[in-house]
């Protein structure tokens, strides 16, 4: 048999799930629910618990439990014809803006260091140690004060170094035309790539680091892009799951087909 805490945690997010309880919407008190399931208040608190760490509720000393309130990124996983912005940040910049009156930041750091195994390994660099420099763009995305998403891309550096426009790599600003725009530039248009995309839980410094709460893995989008055979860009993104939704499409999309991708919330339904 079930134990009695288990019951009445999914029990409750049935109750969620068909919508008896709307995102945002408090739950029954945990008098109210002694009552309704006749039982201990350490059962229902375990039971709370239990849908706190499976990211159900949220639970606030003194206001009570609230169903948890999803609205997450939609992060393009693929690449649209003209589109610098992969993951939509600037749609969710203004619906950010319009739904909630909050302003979405990003930050960006320009690292040179050596390649770690797995990183050298794909984009194949050489055995020497001056090879096997990497110039890593670091772009930290944050919603409200809190790291919403991290995207790290490495760049083999030789590209940096090999023109004028390589070294717009080094600078710690956005390339509004995107990266994928100046490597064509620079003569490595991007021909293939391949994606990885995985879920992990946390390590203690990712949940502080993105202050993610109990239950709640991390997305890892891993890519690698080539230009003809040459590797020349891996870039991996971690995102909470709580606050991300990965988007693929196939064939040509215009952009009212993509923003109806975007504005879709797979916690809707």
């Amino acid at each position: 048999m079930e134990p009695r805490h288990l019951e009445i945690a999914q029990d409750l997010m049935e109750d969620i799930d068909q919508g008896r309880y709307a995102p945002g919407a408090p739950l029954p008190t945990e008098d109210r629910l002694m009552e309704l399931y006749g039982t201990s208040r350490n059962t229902v608190r375990r039971a709370m618990q239990e849908l706190t760490n499976r990211g159900r509720i949220d639970i606030k000393q003194g206001s009570g439990s609230t169903v948890r309130r999803y609205r997450p990124t939609t992060h393009l996983a693929s690449s649209a014809e003209g589109e610098a912005d992969d993951e939509r940040y600037a749609a969710y910049v203004r619906r950010m803006r319009a739904e909630q009156g909050i302003e979405p930041n990003q930050r960006l750091r320009v690292i040179v260091e050596s390649a770690g195994p797995t990183v050298a390994d794909l984009l194949e660099l050489g055995p020497a140690e001056e090879d096997r420099y990497v110039v890593i763009r670091r772009c930290d995305r944050y919603l409200a004060g809190r790291l919403w998403q991290r995207q790290l891309s490495y760049y083999p550096r030789r590209l940096a170094q090999g023109s004028d426009k390589g070294s717009e790599l080094m600078t710690p600003e956005d390339i509004q035309r995107g990266t994928r725009t100046l490597l064509a530039e620079m003569g490595y248009p991007q021909t293939r790539s391949w994606d990885v995309v995985g879920a992990k839980m946390p390590s203690l410094k990712d949940s502080t680091l993105f202050g993610i709460g109990p239950g709640i893995p991390l997305i890892v989008h891993d890519r690698l892009a080539y230009s003809g055979d040459e590797p020349v860009r891996f870039t991996k993104t971690l995102m909470p799951a709580d606050r991300h939704q990965l988007m693929y499409f196939e064939g040509e999309m215009t952009p009212e087909q993509l923003r109806a991708g975007t504005d879709l919330n797979i916690y809707d339904h």
